[in-house]
């Protein structure tokens, strides 16, 4: 099942929230074992790329056009990456708090989460501006993940389009 969550209002754009409800509502269909988690704008470019879930948490888009197919920085979880139903509860999922662009990646890499694609070009989305508090939020993400994430998770469903290929889910996440 692969599920999209957009974000309705005008609010400051908040990825990981998006995560965490399109986990939720996946839930409500199906007991799923397995979850990857990619921005819309990741495109594989071979189809041996591999989207499961394994014993651990994976970064799945490892090797992409926009950074020379090599790793931006060691600790990278952002793009694509896959987790079970258990491994994402054990961490609590993705923290609510980020609001804007930058952060929630790898904030979730530091929660304990220790192919090739290409990155479709655009420019930098209205209401997704850089998060100032991003490095402070970094800074104390283990003494904040057993209480922001899924435990915490607030939002309400304004629409649900169930298409042939995919489901479209139109949520309000709130405010930062």
């Amino acid at each position: 099942m692969f599920i999209m969550s957009g974000q309705g209002g005008t609010e400051s754009f908040n990825r990981a929230k998006l995560l965490n409800v399109g986990y939720t509502e996946a839930l409500k269909d199906h007991d799923y074992g397995c979850f990857v988690f990619s921005d819309v704008d990741l495109i594989p470019m071979d189809d041996r790329n591999t989207y499961a879930c394994f014993d651990q948490p994976r970064h799945l888009s490892v090797s992409i056009d926009k950074f020379g197919f090599r790793l931006p920085y060691y600790q990278i979880f952002g793009g694509a990456s896959s987790m079970s139903k258990e491994q994402f509860l054990k961490i609590n999922g993705f923290s609510n708090n980020y609001w804007g662009w930058g952060g929630e990646d790898d904030d979730i890499y530091n929660s304990g989460v220790v192919g090739n694609c290409r990155m479709i070009r655009h420019d930098r989305d209205k209401k997704n501006e850089p998060n100032p508090q991003r490095f402070n939020r970094l800074a104390h993400t283990r003494e904040n993940m057993g209480k922001d994430g899924i435990n915490s998770l607030t939002y309400t469903v304004t629409s649900t389009e169930r298409l042939p290929l995919y489901t479209y889910i139109t949520v309000e996440v709130g405010k930062p």
